[in-house]
């Protein structure tokens, strides 16, 4: 399995094989003070999975991390589990999106985060982003 996307959305979800994503894209979460709790957002990734990777048990860990890799509590973690396709061609790979919700992130300071994502012991990729204070406009 692979990761050919990744990014931060406010929201996505996943209907019929296909991803729906709102606000997608960002690498900055704007807020006027630290520490702060962002109330939702979706890790969007789509995984491309083996024809050999079928029918197996595919582990998924995503997990919330400050620019040390120091995990900050929050984390998801999955089992993906692909069948074959009538539509599929002998050897094509299948590919599966997923949306990953997370509600009330808590950042302790101004700096950069990350959102790791495993798969089995293997790091298959990184999302990063900051959080920046940004003060209040003048009245």
């Amino acid at each position: 399995m692979r990761i050919s996307s990744a990014m931060l959305a406010d929201q996505a979800q996943v209907h019929s094989g296909k991803l729906f994503v709102l606000g997608g894209g960002f690498d900055t979460i704007r807020t006027r003070s630290v520490p702060a709790v962002h109330k939702a957002l979706s890790v969007v990734l789509v995984a491309e999975v083996e024809p050999a990777e079928r029918d197996t048990d595919l582990n998924i860990e995503v997990t919330l991390m400050d620019e040390d890799m120091k995990p900050l509590g929050a984390r998801a973690v999955g089992t993906l589990r692909v069948g074959e396709a009538p539509t599929h061609r002998p050897g094509q790979r299948s590919v599966v999106p997923l949306a990953i919700p997370f509600f009330d992130l808590r950042f302790p300071e101004e700096k950069g985060y990350v959102f790791r994502v495993s798969h089995g012991d293997q790091e298959v990729t990184r999302i990063p982003f900051w959080v920046l204070v940004v003060p209040p406009p003048p009245t």
